[in-house]
């Protein structure tokens, strides 16, 4: 009943945050450290969605991988046809750390209108150098429309092998943007050049939990890789293709974990969630363990969400309003957050699921700081995540766990729980 309404909020989210928003102007500082970037995770501040894929092609070149969904675009009659015309500006640092600016350039696309709704793929090259990790500022524009979108990228060469090294293609020879989603999805491996063919390969089952709650104290900060389900030997060309028949994470490595690479697959819509147990699965972090271990018992997972809904809410008008809003949260975690295991998961998934976003968000290297709240709020909540090393991604940020926000915490959830939408107030 009320969860079947969970696919309809989400296959028309994009459009609700296009057409319920202005297209806001980028940020044009460069940079991180001394600026707010919570824009970076909120889909409602420009109509363009750049996915990003990084390949250090050569052992002097990164190639940058950028894909726009043609509906992002604003194409205008030019003759015949109709054209959209980006403006991708780089600004290439050699760290978060010094920002000593290397290398800076602006590239011109003129795109003609696709004849259906087609994805657009662009590319170009930045010079860099093996050893040294690099950071790069990348506004991509769209100049008929006078609006854009500004990411940050990590470009990692401080290994002999890092995450950077291979690109994953489709069977069509182009670059995959999202994890994997089904066990029909075939794939290839592209290397950089020089790297050896034979490669070990180990697969590790998707059987990560959600993280605990802010206030848990414990060794939470370190990943211990769990023991590979399987590890085999192969040798790689650019023919062999691959598929992954289970969700989890395929990595590829030499010597050691850290020296590599990994594929991930998640469920066949991912970021969205809609199955009835990936419905009820969020929903840990609004219960108690007793509580979601009877939930969980249910033969019919869908009832027992819609039951804890309709209990939260009072009524189906409240408890679909919150249902739009968790998870739409739960998938733009996702979209956002994902690592070596789905967004929602995560350290920053669950602040961003239960607090919403933040009204501030300063990045550097290895630590976002989220800020909910200003400087005029009676209350002011601040949530430090680090960067830690992880050999199946470099998106694994952990939270600095602190007692003191058990309050904080409960409150939010009471305040999901009793049939309200948790904001802090600003």
């Amino acid at each position: 009943m009320l969860l079947n309404m969970v696919k309809f909020f989400l296959f028309y989210i994009i459009l609700i945050f296009v057409f319920a928003t202005s297209c806001t102007t980028y940020q044009n500082t460069s940079g991180s450290r001394n600026m707010n970037v919570s824009f970076i995770y909120n889909p409602g501040s420009t109509p363009v969605h750049p996915q990003h894929v990084v390949f250090n092609e050569t052992d002097t070149s990164t190639r940058i991988y950028v894909k726009i969904k043609s509906a992002d675009l604003m194409f205008v009659p030019n003759g015949e046809t109709s054209q959209a015309n980006l403006r991708f500006r780089y600004l290439l640092y050699n760290s978060y750390k010094t920002f000593i600016l290397c290398d800076s350039g602006t590239i011109f696309f003129h795109i003609t209108q696709p004849s259906d709704s087609s994805d657009i793929i662009k590319s170009f090259e930045i010079k860099t150098k093996d050893t040294l990790s690099y950071f790069l500022d990348l506004t991509i524009y769209d100049v008929n429309h006078d609006c854009g979108n500004q990411i940050f990228l990590s470009v990692d060469r401080s290994q002999r092998i890092n995450c950077n090294d291979a690109l994953v293609t489709d069977k069509n020879h182009n670059p995959c943007f999202t994890p994997l989603r089904s066990d029909t999805d075939t794939f290839l491996l592209v290397f950089r050049k020089g790297l050896p063919a034979k490669w070990k390969v180990s697969w590790f089952q998707n059987k990560f939990g959600l993280r605990p709650a802010p206030y848990s104290l414990g060794n939470y900060n370190r990943f211990l890789p769990p023991k590979p389900d399987s590890t085999r030997v192969i040798w790689i060309s650019d023919t062999s293709k691959f598929v992954m028949k289970n969700e989890g994470i395929m990595h590829f490595y030499q010597d050691t974990l850290k020296l590599g690479f990994s594929i991930m697959r998640f469920c066949q819509l991912f970021p969205e969630v809609t199955t009835p147990v990936q419905l009820l699965q969020p929903l840990r972090m609004l219960t108690t363990q007793k509580e979601f271990n009877d939930m969980n018992l249910l033969a019919n997972k869908k009832e027992s969400a819609d039951k804890f809904w309709l209990d939260a809410g009072g009524n189906v008008n409240r408890a679909r309003e919150l249902i739009r809003v968790f998870y739409t949260r739960v998938m733009l975690a996702n979209t956002y957050f994902t690592s070596y295991t789905e967004g929602w998961k995560t350290d920053r998934g669950l602040i961003y699921i239960i607090f919403g976003l933040p009204v501030t968000i300063y990045k550097a290297e290895n630590i976002e700081r989220w800020i909910y709240g200003t400087s005029q709020s009676n209350k002011t909540l601040v949530f430090n995540f680090m960067r830690q090393e992880n050999p199946f991604t470099a998106n694994d940020y952990v939270l600095s766990r602190e007692e003191m926000y058990k309050i904080s915490w409960t409150q939010a959830v009471d305040t999901w729980r009793n049939g309200r939408v948790y904001s802090v107030a600003y």
